[in-house]
């Protein structure tokens, strides 16, 4: 009875060993309270107390909210192509596709980092003497000694005061601010598509309304020639008449080098090259300008992505710092191996050949030259920064407001005046002509007249494009259009931070943190995720739904807390939070 007892109580100890880590990571996993001190910086929205209820600039009642797809407003189909294709091929956005899906990867990587590892291992030593240097006391004694051994080897660190849960949360994060700045991206490219747009198409027409102004003047001047060469007018009259002729052929030239830079630009922003862009829009006057509410200033907190990522990199820095505390206190690691082990490859797999070992060590720094201590303080101080850097950021978009607004109010009162004066000009041209015909107006009031006519034309035109520009500014400087009839950020919404509640959203949406594959390029040169068929091949682009927020409506009431194992509830007093809704993706 002994010789089986010995070949079972290995295998029953070896089957425990799991249990037995199991068991000691849940005893001294739990505390991950932030170590917080009297003096660390606010949350953002906190800081920002002085965020106004209302907008300097007078804003009218009752405006429609923009749409999701805001640019679709200008009802220019040509527009609509641009930006679409734009959103395709756009080399910038796409490199901020690729910087998200490493921050994504990223994230994983620190999460990974909670969980323990077990690593599997096999190897083939060879020694002589087979005791050790030195234990040979004659030659007869030294011969080698083989050892073969397989098995596994766990390793974890016990997260006794929340620092690797802290770094995950600041990776969760960086993420988060690596969307956001996605969407900040997308609306850039969105604006100046749309303005680059207006302005390509208000240079045709202002080089149109020169030329046709350049041919009016040279025709007066070839009257005019013939009047000197007859004797009824001066040189000094025709030589005025040239001057405005070269001149008006100078600025015409000009616009025309500005149309080709515009429209370079243009092609550039929308992925394509110069010479397979074409455009067919000539009129900028036919082009709407749409009128939309700004909503409120607190908006502003959720509704623009350079804000939203301000507060995520601010969230980042807040966990980094209270890892940095956590990294202060001691450090518990557990280790575990067990496999066979045995002199004899042909007893390696026998019972008596099995082994385990348990290993705990608890360590606490003494003394490291400040090194630890020092890296609080340059987590406090990044946290101030950022702190700052996130104020920056609202007041700058409460500047970018106010601008807008009272560019829209004043641009749309400047076109109103110039394209009356256009008008006027217009009618002054067709009477100076019938009255110059009649022989009944010098030359003085001609050339003044020409001027004017050229002049009042191209400020109507360059007018209409600053009010097409206002309005697009304000749609960037809101944050762009809204997706949902209750939008969130509608009312003063704020970031929810990177906890649990976050991280299980994302994790039902396209922008999941949950184990994907690599990024390639896909056939049609758009980044996408390498599929795992085995045949090969990337899936769809990742740049689809660009500008679409990876924030939901959270319920931000701090989460329900257990029973206590004394009180015999059945439920937590506390009431659950609100179903969180999920951000559907577009196909």
């Amino acid at each position: 009875m002994t010789r089986p007892s010995r070949r079972v109580v290995p295998r029953l100890r070896f089957a425990r060993l799991p249990l037995a880590l199991a068991c000691a990571a849940l005893v001294f996993t739990g505390c991950t309270t932030p170590i917080t001190k009297e003096g660390d910086a606010p949350d953002g929205p906190e800081y920002i107390r002085w965020m106004p209820d209302a907008f300097r600039a007078p804003v009218e009642q009752q405006l429609p909210r923009p749409k999701e797809l805001w640019w679709q407003d200008f009802e220019s189909e040509e527009l609509n192509g641009l930006i679409d294709t734009a959103l395709t091929n756009n080399y910038d956005l796409r490199v901020a596709v690729a910087r998200v899906a490493q921050t994504r990867a990223q994230a994983d990587v620190v999460k990974a980092n909670e969980s323990p590892t077990i690593d599997f291992g096999a190897s083939y030593r060879n020694q002589a003497p087979g005791l050790g240097p030195g234990y040979a006391s004659s030659t007869s004694q030294w011969g080698s000694q083989p050892l073969w051994q397989a098995g596994f080897l766990a390793n974890y660190e016990v997260d006794l005061w929340g620092k690797k849960g802290f770094n995950t949360q600041s990776a969760f994060s960086q993420a988060l601010a690596s969307e956001y700045n996605r969407q900040a991206v997308a609306l850039s490219l969105v604006g100046d598509t749309a303005t680059t747009y207006f302005l390509v198409v208000s240079l045709d027409e202002r080089i149109a309304v020169g030329e046709r102004n350049l041919e009016a003047i040279r025709t007066v001047g070839r009257g005019l020639q013939r009047r000197v060469d007859r004797g009824d007018a001066t040189i000094i009259d025709l030589s005025q008449q040239l001057i405005l002729q070269t001149n008006t052929d100078a600025s015409v030239t000009a616009l025309k080098l500005q149309r080709e830079r515009a429209f370079n630009r243009l092609a550039a922003l929308v992925g394509r090259t110069p010479s397979t862009l074409k455009l067919q829009s000539r009129s900028i006057e036919k082009i709407k300008i749409p009128v939309i509410s700004p909503g409120l200033p607190s908006d502003l907190l959720c509704r623009r992505p350079d804000v939203r990522r301000a507060e995520a990199a601010l969230e980042a820095a807040k966990a980094d710092l209270y890892a940095a505390r956590a990294n202060l206190l001691p450090t518990f690691a557990l280790t575990g191996g067990a496999g066979y082990g045995s002199f004899l490859l042909s007893q390696l797999t026998m019972p008596q050949s099995l082994f385990y070992n348990i290993t705990t060590n608890l360590v606490q720094n003494v003394f490291d030259g400040g090194r630890r201590r020092a890296e609080i303080q340059v987590a406090s101080a990044k946290n101030v920064e950022l702190l700052e850097a996130y104020a920056n950021a609202v007041l700058s978009s409460l500047r970018d407001v106010e601008d807008s607004l009272s560019g829209v109010n004043l641009t749309a009162k400047q076109y109103e005046s110039l394209n009356d004066s256009r008008v006027r000009a217009q009618r002054l041209a067709e009477m100076s002509a019938k009255v110059v015909e009649r022989g009944g107006m010098d030359y003085v009031q001609l050339y003044e007249i020409q001027r004017t006519v050229l002049a009042a034309e191209d400020s109507a035109i360059g007018a209409r494009n600053d009010q097409l520009r206002a309005s697009v500014d304000l749609f960037k400087s809101i944050g762009g259009g809204t997706s949902l009839d209750n939008d969130p950020c509608l009312g003063g919404g704020r970031l929810p931070k990177a906890d649990a509640r976050w991280v299980e959203v994302q994790e039902k949406t396209d922008s999941a943190f949950a184990k994907k594959t690599a990024v390639g390029v896909n056939a049609a040169g758009q980044p996408g995720y390498e599929k795992n068929n085995g045949k090969g091949g990337v899936g769809p682009s990742l740049n689809q739904n660009p500008l679409q927020s990876p924030e939901v409506d959270f319920d931000l009431r701090p989460l329900p807390k257990a029973p206590a194992a004394n009180s015999g509830d059945t439920a937590p007093n506390n009431p659950q939070p609100m179903p969180l809704p999920i951000v559907q993706q577009k196909p």
